[in-house]
């Protein structure tokens, strides 16, 4: 259990995104169902309700409460078409991670998806259990090349690279490769190389891949969610699910990790939010390495009054930047954040006019063909 200065930030939250907190699980706890049946009984909007479950990536598990739901009938009906949609979606892009990963490995290409289908597969035992946007796939910086060749013969197109990932596009599919965990400025400045030594087993479509172990995958989940302020529920839903599905878990391993790599904040929070919002389990010796961080509380207030407020806006740069050096635990790194911080905003406006004259440029070609190139360290 957490302090109650963590968890009363719940009570701060509109019934709406309460209602989505008890149902951001694949099976209701006791907690929960107790929860949503006496928020049920007083006043909901149910187009806030659906609106907030998209934009959360939480219509799959709260279709899957349907019986518990004391919705009205085109509410229901909204759901049922949500639920559809999104499942057609987690298919599809399973399907072709799989493909892609076929390919990869014809290719000689070493490589590890991860978070996307990888880890609904591995935790919630149903890739349509999940929402998802895009794939992300990690790979080693010497095999970047050759991805980016099957890429290209599979149609994708690059698009503006940052200096850990570069994403690559066809219709509405995205791919992200991964060289590097994060940008250098958000903490990640360890080696990834014990990631790949741990990578576990799971199968996708009958194609049998390596992805990250448990505990490398709760470390990804809080450095990608920490990125973005914590503004998706559905990334509180997956902390509770991976712990839920490995209660024997590494804790010891996770705390190592997270320290090497500068990111112990980011990891005490997440497991913080996932604990006080959606039920997480934690043991008594978890719970009290998260209590030792004094600093969570006004994290965990942030996202509640900001990130949780029902049709939020995406974090603005100010925003963020004050989040994240924030959820720093070490002078030296919050000042190295800030000095990068500074020298991307310096630099902005001629990246953007570099990417600006490089769409031009590429829309003037006359034929479709991408031969990308790395912006180098």
């Amino acid at each position: 259990m957490l302090p109650l200065e963590l968890s009363r930030w719940t009570m701060t939250l509109a019934p709406e995104i309460r209602l989505l907190l008890c149902c951001a699980r694949s099976r209701l706890t006791s907690s929960a169902a107790a929860r949503l049946t006496t928020l049920q009984a007083g006043p909901l909007d149910w187009d806030v309700v659906l609106d907030e479950a998209v934009r959360h990536g939480l219509i799959p598990l709260l279709y899957r409460q349907t019986p518990e739901l004391h919705a009205p009938g085109p509410a229901l009906d909204r759901l049922e078409r949500e639920f559809a949609a999104a499942s057609q979606r987690s298919l599809a892009l399973t399907a072709e991670l799989v493909d892609v990963m076929r390919m990869f490995r014809t290719a000689g290409v070493s490589a590890t998806p991860f978070k996307g289908p990888a880890l609904a597969a591995a935790v919630y035992g149903d890739v349509t259990l999940r929402q998802f946007r895009n794939l992300d796939i990690l790979l080693h910086r010497a095999d970047v090349a050759a991805a980016e060749r099957v890429l290209a013969h599979l149609g994708y197109r690059a698009q503006p690279s940052s200096r850990y990932a570069r994403g690559y596009l066809r219709g509405d599919t995205t791919i992200d490769l991964h060289w590097a965990i994060a940008p250098r400025c958000f903490g990640s400045r360890s080696s990834v190389a014990g990631l790949w030594v741990r990578r576990r087993p799971v199968t996708l479509d009958e194609l049998r891949l390596s992805i990250p172990a448990p505990e490398d995958h709760l470390l990804l989940l809080a450095l990608h969610a920490g990125q973005h302020v914590w503004g998706r529920i559905g990334w509180l839903a997956d902390v509770a699910e991976l712990l839920e599905r490995h209660p024997a878990l590494d804790h010891a391993a996770v705390r190592y990790e997270a320290r090497r790599h500068g990111i112990e904040r980011l990891v005490r929070l997440g497991l913080a939010l996932a604990s006080a919002l959606v039920d997480a389990p934690l043991s008594r010796e978890v719970a009290a390495w998260v209590r030792r961080d004094h600093g969570l509380d006004g994290l965990v207030r942030h996202v509640c009054a900001r990130r949780l407020r029902p049709a939020a806006a995406p974090p603005g740069l100010v925003e963020a930047a004050g989040f994240h050096l924030r959820s720093r635990e070490r002078w030296a790194d919050r000042m190295g954040h800030a000095a990068r911080g500074a020298g991307t905003v310096l630099t902005l406006p001629a990246r953007l006019a570099v990417r600006a004259s490089a769409g031009l440029r590429e829309r003037s070609r006359p034929t479709a063909t991408v031969t990308p190139v790395l912006q180098r360290r």
